[in-house]
């Protein structure tokens, strides 16, 4: 598999500004019928990089929520999202540490959380990056495992007040 070389800050601003065109500019409906498709456990086209030479970069979207607590419907989805595209904004804006995650397959993880406290519990949403296959890699959102997470980061998960500002029943 052909690795890509594209400075980090580039990679995390397009999938920052594609998720923020997907699930927050186009239409609700669209909107919500993306998040349909990958909170099924599809991955769907999401975007593409032309590299001259190189060729291109496709990117699909995927959804991991195996360790989601509760039950997820779009409106708490799009609320996570918004608060981990936040902090991905402030932290490109500002020029901070993008705090990218590596491991042996060749994927990245951002470790830039969307942290979103509800009656259900805490729920925390990373992106990552991974390659699939030549030329196809996937941008993909996960839940992670909140008490291991607020472990490792040094959170206290009692003091967060709860940021669920909307209702539950926005599927």
């Amino acid at each position: 598999m052909s690795q890509v070389n594209l400075k980090t800050d580039l990679l995390l601003n397009a999938i920052l500004t594609h998720l923020n065109q997907r699930f927050f500019t186009d239409s609700r409906d669209a909107a919500k019928t993306l998040f349909n498709h990958i909170a099924q456990g599809e991955r769907i086209p999401f975007m593409k990089f032309d590299l001259g030479e190189s060729g291109e970069m496709v990117c699909e979207l995927e959804l991991e929520t195996s360790e989601y607590i509760g039950r997820l419907n779009f409106g708490k989805f799009r609320r996570g999202l918004a608060l981990m595209l936040q902090g991905i904004h402030q932290r490109l804006e500002a020029k901070e540490s993008l705090n990218p995650l590596s491991s042996e397959t060749g994927e990245l993880l951002f470790n830039i959380p969307g942290i979103l406290k509800t009656d259900d519990g805490v729920n925390i949403m990373v992106c990552g990056f991974r390659p699939l296959a030549a030329g196809l890699y996937s941008v993909r959102l996960m839940y992670l495992e909140p008490k291991a997470y607020t472990e490792a980061a040094g959170l206290d998960m009692t003091s967060m007040e709860t940021n669920d500002d909307g209702p539950d029943n926005l599927d």
